[in-house]
């Protein structure tokens, strides 16, 4: 219901720090680092969306990347996003991403499992905090998503 929804302040740093320490097991099975810098940030949101957006965004950064990779998650002015060193997300799809049960590749979908990248979830958070999102992706480099949350 709509009290679900109440705002809040919320402090994007330890926010992100408590997401990146939920997410260890995952990230040490997956051999990859998560690093959480910058400084506190706070923002008028919705605890629970903002912390499942950003809990989609490391998830998908450990899950789509390479044994020995990492995820950096960046706190700061106005930004806040994972970058990681995975297998990137080709131009082609770049658009896409955020639809509802969207793969990127086929392919390896039986293998990395789940229900597209859970990234409707952080399009829906995004929208509801006026925040816009940037990806910046290379295959084979990585990927880079920045949530820009309004002043």
């Amino acid at each position: 219901g709509a009290e679900s929804l109440e705002r809040e302040p919320v402090e994007l740093l330890a926010l992100s720090q408590e997401v990146a320490r939920r997410l260890e097991p995952a990230a040490r099975s997956a051999g990859v680092s998560v690093e959480v810098w910058g400084a506190p940030v706070q923002v008028q949101g919705v605890r629970r969306v903002l912390d499942e957006m950003i809990y989609n965004l490391c998830e998908n950064a450990i899950k789509y990347n390479r044994t020995g990779g990492r995820v950096t998650l960046t706190v700061g002015q106005g930004a806040e996003g994972p970058a990681d060193t995975g297998i990137g997300i080709p131009p082609e799809d770049q658009s896409r991403v955020f639809e509802r049960f969207y793969r990127v590749d086929k392919s390896h979908s039986k293998e990395i499992g789940g229900t597209g990248l859970g990234l409707s979830i952080v399009k829906h958070g995004a929208l509801l905090h006026n925040a816009q999102i940037y990806l910046n992706s290379q295959v084979d480099r990585g990927t880079s998503i920045r949530i820009s949350f309004p002043k």
